[in-house]
């Protein structure tokens, strides 16, 4: 049987010094630590994998990126520990049942948490305040991390959402700060539309924030930010935002779906040339699904495939070092 998959990882520095110590600050508050290390809610749906873990000394650094003041850092470095929990549910199914399972863990010792999909992290008080909000734009806004190159702009943290982040370039020395800031802006407008609308975008359509600004065309690729097995890789893969101006391309009724996904059917194979890796494609087993089906294929598994339209130049990408 398929291990479940594990959607979020979430580091909790508090005040216990011990599972055990944790196991009895909750009580009463209708969540329970038991012997199986699951954190149980009031419901079924709501548990999450548990782990104590002793503080290496690093635990104030962990959350010194500036959204904790100092006096919160200092309170968390001197924490015996932390609770690292695991959930199989993403930010934008099991928003409520993580919110309830905070404040539990707040009235148990829990000073702050990180999300460690994008390394985002807040005062306890200030995550229930977040994922008490209404706005999609909040949640993200609290999560993703934008991350600049010399030339181009990621985000980093939509798979805490089951979502590709968003990738754009740009002119470094024709991009003034203030177009800068717009890029941010169109960044996050773009993550918090998916996670609120969850619309079915898919390569070749476009986006623009209001009518006023020129569309520009979505493609999807890999992340290759960091290295698959990194907690911030995106296994969902990134938006590659065009230049203004973009024309969308209409996309078909059905769309091709691999079973098994091309990523996994040549992972198991040896060096290939292009030519050997497009005739690849062309013989393996692929059906037609629409397009809400195929989307909900690639979550259920927990990653997205390479685009059979680009697959030589994405496998380049993913394939790691040559021998």
């Amino acid at each position: 049987m398929r291990e479940p998959i594990q959607r979020l990882t979430l580091l909790v520095p508090g005040s216990p010094a011990s599972l055990a110590g944790w196991r009895e600050g909750l009580r009463g508050t209708g969540f329970s630590l038991g012997e199986d290390a699951l954190l149980q809610g009031p419901t079924e749906s709501t548990a999450f994998g548990v782990e104590w873990i002793p503080n290496d000394g690093e635990f104030g650094a962990a959350f010194g990126f500036g959204t904790v003041p100092p006096e919160g850092v200092s309170r968390i470095d001197s924490a015996p520990g932390a609770l690292l929990l695991t959930s199989t549910e993403d930010l934008r199914e099991g928003r409520l049942e993580l919110l309830a399972a905070l404040r539990a863990l707040q009235a148990a010792g829990a000073l702050a948490m990180r999300i460690e999909e994008s390394k985002a992290g807040w005062l306890i008080e200030r995550w229930i305040e977040i994922l008490s909000d209404e706005s999609p734009y909040e949640w993200q806004n609290a999560v993703v991390a934008y991350l600049w190159g010399e030339t181009e702009l990621q985000t980093c943290g939509m798979h805490a959402f089951s979502l590709p982040d968003l990738y754009v370039e740009f002119d470094a020395e024709g991009t003034p700060e203030e177009d800068r800031s717009e890029l941010t802006q169109l960044a996050s407008i773009l993550n918090s539309y998916q996670v609120g609308e969850d619309p079915l975008l898919f390569s070749g359509h476009t986006f623009s924030p209001d009518a006023e600004t020129p569309r520009r065309v979505l493609e999807r690729w890999p992340d290759t930010n960091y290295p698959g097995g990194h907690a911030c890789h995106n296994p969902y893969g990134v938006w590659r935002l065009g230049p203004p101006g973009g024309v969308a391309r209409l996309g078909p009724d059905l769309v091709p779906v691999f079973v098994p996904a091309l990523i996994v059917l040549l992972e198991g194979r040896g060096p290939m040339t292009r030519a050997e890796v497009e005739a690849f494609r062309d013989m393996a087993p692929c059906v037609s699904m629409e397009p809400r089906h195929a989307r909900d294929l690639e979550r259920s598994r927990g990653y997205a495939d390479l685009n059979p339209e680009f697959l030589w130049e994405q496998w380049e990408l993913t394939r790691g070092p040559r021998d």
